[in-house]
């Protein structure tokens, strides 16, 4: 509809003006048509931006929509099978055969009868514009800004009542699940947006439900879950293990992995009672107790589940409305904008979703007129569908052309689906969504796009990953970008859902279909050969997915994005050479054999990943002919040999999983990389020094993987002789990166001493450096100085065999006058030493400055230390830990005390065998023992709130050294080997 048109006229806009202004084009036959064309589509920038809306209401301006999308579509298509041709044209060689020369223009001559077609078409459109938008004239376009970082977006509904419902619920399930011998089975029940999946997740984290409840686990239900993939997800929340089993085999193990133990099992969007009266009530039966709480839009769904208890969500009161509008919106709860809001609330009908996406827009609203405008806007809207409130298509509507397109195509990918950052952002480019900005990457750009619309609530960031890098889409979201795109694209459930697509009176596909996700539920590939405009496919973790047609690609032509990441292919059809606007291609974790040879004639590829593919053993030559690729992922497959040849690809942003080989890719080849961002290069231990630094005039580029393979599972550094050792340090050497770096990850390094641009002034050689991981780096006894490094957020050190001491080697000289040592780092990584014994960074001089005023600056904004598996560790050091606010302290088995913290606030210590004594942690709020058999004393742990101790066998005599419960401590002592706190919750 509109936003086809928007999208589609401004990008076929850019591509003509490229066209016009490439002379060897213009004296073609073409060119007159060709600036036809642009006339054409120059006068559709006066089309009224509502008139979306008014298709909507009116099916006959619905139908003549309809047939501007499908001709705007034909443009585009148009135009870059044009643009190919014209390229090819370009770099063809002067003495071709006739026959290819015959070819092009046998091509240039289909497509220029193509392009006067459309042209005529749009001259009849243009005559009747008037006829079907009256009215005002458009409103105007609202500029994207794009951000480099992720908005700081706090999740959640606040409100009196939530915390009332939560309260009570949460006494009922704790009161009542003990009085039964069977699963208990709780309901909210409520329409879509009105905060039933945001009343449960309150309940699930609540600290009384841990305490009850041995085992927790959330499932997300759509109307087309798959059984298999529904109880392995069980069985790993119950901390089981599935990797290995039959499918046949699951619903044993679910039931032998929570026998016994007391369950809460939360069912979130319930469409039908099957998923429980059919699947999962009888394992349930075999836990010691258990209660299920249920989240649906139906009554009629808790009635054939038999729940004892059902709670009604109601809207929310106008006061709690207001509050979280104003919370979303970012802007204080007084004053002009106060009372806008309240009518801006009224509006919303008192759903949770609602408000909040209609806070999206605000917050990039800052006058009062601004406000005034949103309140006074065409909020209801006839032809949406049931459950789609008018405040949701208001959100969608006031989003610039770039994020609409992005949010509809997110509609596309299966319900709860993890939308990772970097992931969407390539498919976006691909697709031609994303407006190039000077002086910037179009990635960059793309990432603010994602992050623009995790700000305006269209897309919800888990809580799990604090740089908010995956999110999901509210299923209430989803239904309205489905029913926007529902005249071009599809999701398709079931097999008989491509039906939607075929003319009832002779059963001939319809042209228009143009882009396809396909669900899991979906046991074959569809016959698609009569949609051939279609140009997206996508197919995620279809296992039922085995083998593709071969002539499956022949008379798709327009393909411009092809996944099938976590399907079970095995074979690629050589028809995929015919796909010559084929941008992206995703056969991640495949089980792909080979790429066909024709692989080489996909000439506008820009992103291949062929990561996890373990039967790959080699790529085909012809893959060296595709400079224009900008992402290539060859991580983690059976590949011995890279081709040699990546020089050439002069647009890669982000390489990685190349090595070097002796008849194929050479390191030398990165230097001639200019625009490359990300790269990660790997069996370094095959690779050979060469005569320069490959990499420091790589300007751009922010990170950075050096990996050596061999020996690194099995730490055994004698695999290395002393020559090869002396060989891979000079490699490392030689790949020094340029200033811009951000992140760097060095993995399986067996040099005895780290590279000397990271050991001498990294402070100068890479100042930008803000995440240092250094992992299974064995056989160095000394850590670089990385308290001088000014940037530096987040440091890992991890499987550093030879480190017997951390001293003050790690500190290095600091940053400035006077020294402040880390004065940028937050979160820091001490994982699997296992000879560390003793850790101390006092400098040992009482003159120094460090003494005189050691919490000013010394790591003065660290936040959190996870400290695991390092068994002969004797003492921490709170001399630096002085800032720490929260620790993990795991498989420490020397450590006796954690002592003289003042700042730590949350603590957890897990498997520590000697452990016997915490004290002067003044403002130590929670802490979590398991397995630490020594604990016995406690001291001046004043602001003690909640203590948790699960296997610590002296645990009554620790407690008897707590404040008791009359100052407000809650102690829960048990002994049965569970853990009722994750091992994630360091990072809550």
């Amino acid at each position: 509809m509109a936003t086809v048109l928007d999208g589609l006229v401004s990008i076929s806009l850019r591509k003509l003006g490229q066209l016009v202004e490439d002379e060897v084009v213009m004296t073609l036959s073409v060119g007159r048509d060709i600036k036809r064309l642009k006339q054409n589509l120059e006068g559709f920038r006066a089309v009224r931006r509502d008139a979306e809306a008014v298709a909507m209401r009116d099916e006959v301006i619905n139908l003549w929509w309809k047939r501007i999308s499908d001709v705007m579509f034909n443009v585009d298509d148009v135009i870059d099978l044009f643009m190919v041709h014209s390229n090819m044209r370009h770099i063809s060689s002067p003495c071709c055969s006739m026959f290819s020369c015959f070819t092009k223009l046998l091509d240039d001559h289909r497509v220029g009868i193509r392009i006067k077609s459309i042209s005529l078409e749009l001259d009849d459109i243009s005559r009747k514009v008037n006829m079907y938008t009256p009215g005002r004239p458009r409103s105007p376009q609202q500029q994207l800004t794009t951000v480099d970082t992720a908005p700081i977006v706090e999740p959640g509904i606040v409100g009196t009542a939530i915390t009332r419902d939560v309260d009570s619920m949460v006494q009922d399930i704790v009161v009542g699940v003990f009085k039964k011998n069977e699963p208990s089975v709780f309901g909210i029940e409520g329409m879509g947006g009105i905060g039933k999946t945001t009343l449960a997740q309150k309940i699930f984290c609540d600290q009384r439900i841990k305490e009850v409840f041995q085992i927790h686990i959330w499932l997300c239900i759509s109307e087309t879950f798959v059984a298999t993939g529904l109880l392995k997800q069980a069985i790993r929340m119950a901390r089981g293990n599935c990797d290995q089993l039959e499918p046949g085999e699951l619903l044993v193990r679910l039931k032998e992995t929570i026998e016994g133990k007391s369950v809460f099992l939360v069912l979130d969007d319930v469409p039908n009672p099957y998923v429980w009266n059919n699947l999962l009530r009888a394992p349930l039966y075999g836990a010691l107790n258990a209660c299920v709480l249920v989240t649906t839009r139906n009554q009629d769904v808790l009635q054939a589940m038999n729940a004892t208890h059902t709670h009604q969500v109601n809207r929310m009161s106008e006061d709690d409305g207001l509050r979280l509008l104003m919370k979303n919106a970012f802007q204080p709860y007084n004053g002009t904008f106060q009372e806008l809001g309240r009518a801006i609330v009224g509006r919303c009908d008192g759903l949770p979703l609602a408000i909040k996406v209609v806070a999206g827009v605000l917050s990039t609203r800052r006058t009062v007129g601004q406000w005034e405008m949103v309140r006074d806007s065409e909020w209801y809207v006839e032809g949406l569908p049931p459950g789609v409130g008018g405040p949701l298509y208001v959100s969608y509507r006031n989003l610039p052309d770039e994020l609409k397109q992005c949010f509809l195509w997110c509609a596309l990918l299966p319900p709860n689906f993890g939308k990772h950052r970097d992931a969407v952002s390539y498919w976006w480019v691909a697709e031609g969504f994303v407006r190039k900005e000077r002086g910037r990457s179009i990635h960059k750009t793309a990432e603010g796009y994602y992050y623009e619309l995790i700000k305006r609530n269209l897309l919800q960031p888990k809580p799990e990953f604090v740089d908010q890098g995956v999110s999901t889409m509210h299923d209430v979201l989803r239904s309205l970008g489905q029913h926007l795109i529902k005249d071009h694209s599809l999701y398709m459930k079931v097999e008989n859902d491509l039906s939607t697509f075929m003319n009832d009176e002779n059963s001939v596909a319809r042209p228009n279909l143009r882009r396809l996700g396909i669900s899991t539920d979906v046991e074959e590939l569809p016959a698609l050969e009569e949609h051939k405009v279609l140009r997206t496919l996508l197919v995620f973790y279809n296992q039922n997915f085995r083998s593709v047609r071969d002539d499956i690609f022949r008379r798709l032509q327009h393909i411009r994005v092809l996944i099938f990441s976590g399907t079970s292919i095995q074979n690629i059809p050589e028809s995929v050479g015919n796909l010559v606007l084929l941008k992206l291609l995703d056969l991640s974790h495949t089980e792909i054999k080979e790429l066909p040879e024709s692989t080489g004639r996909l000439i506008s590829l820009e992103y291949l990943c062929l990561r996890g593919c373990h039967q790959l053993h080699s790529l085909p030559a012809s893959l060296m002919r595709l400079w224009n690729i900008s992402f290539l992922e060859l991580e983690d497959t059976a590949l011995d040999h890279v081709p040699k040849g990546i020089e050439k690809f002069k647009k890669l942003y982000n390489l990685r999983g190349v090595f070097e080989s002796e008849t194929g890719f050479r390191l030398d080849e990165l230097q001639c990389l200019p625009n490359i961002h990300r790269l990660w290069v790997t069996k370094l231990e095959q690779a050979t020094p060469g005569g320069q630094k490959v990499l420091e005039n790589s300007h751009r580029l922010i990170e950075l993987g050096l990996r050596c393979t061999m020996g690194v599972s099995t730490n055994d550094r004698t695999l290395y002789t002393d020559d090869k050792i002396q060989i891979i340090q000079k490699v490392y050497e030689k790949l020094k990166p340029s200033r811009s770096l951000e992140y760097i990850f060095i993995v399986g390094f067996p040099g005895i001493k780290f590279p000397e641009w990271l050991f001498s002034e990294p402070e100068h050689n890479i100042p930008n450096l803000r995440h240092m991981h250094l992992n299974e780096c064995i056989s160095c006894s000394e850590l670089p100085p990385a308290g001088q490094m000014p940037q530096l957020l987040v440091l890992q050190i991890k499987g550093a065999d030879a480190v017997e001491s951390i001293g003050t080697e790690l500190l290095g000289k600091g940053v400035g006058s006077p020294a402040v040592f880390f004065p940028e780092l937050e979160l820091l990584h001490i994982i699997g030493m296992c000879n560390l014994q003793n850790w101390s960074l006092d400098t040992g001089n009482p003159c120094d400055i460090l003494e005189d005023n050691f919490k000013k600056y010394m790591m003065p904004k660290l936040q959190r230390l996870l400290l695991l598996d390092c068994p002969r560790l004797r003492a921490l050091s709170p001399d630096f830990l002085i800032n720490l606010t929260r620790i993990h302290i795991e498989g420490a088995h020397e450590l006796q005390e954690v002592v003289n913290l003042p700042a730590v606030v949350w603590l957890k210590v897990k498997n520590n065998t000697c452990l016997r004594k915490i004290a002067n942690l003044g403002n130590l709020q929670d802490l979590f023992a398991q397995d630490c058999p020594a604990l016995d004393q406690a001291n001046n742990l004043w602001s003690l709130r909640r203590v948790y101790m699960i296997n610590c066998v002296r645990a009554q005599e620790f407690s008897d050294c707590l404040p008791g419960e009359d100052q407000g401590v809650l102690v829960h002592v048990a002994a049965d080997g569970r853990n009722i706190f994750p091992d994630e919750t360091l990072y809550n």
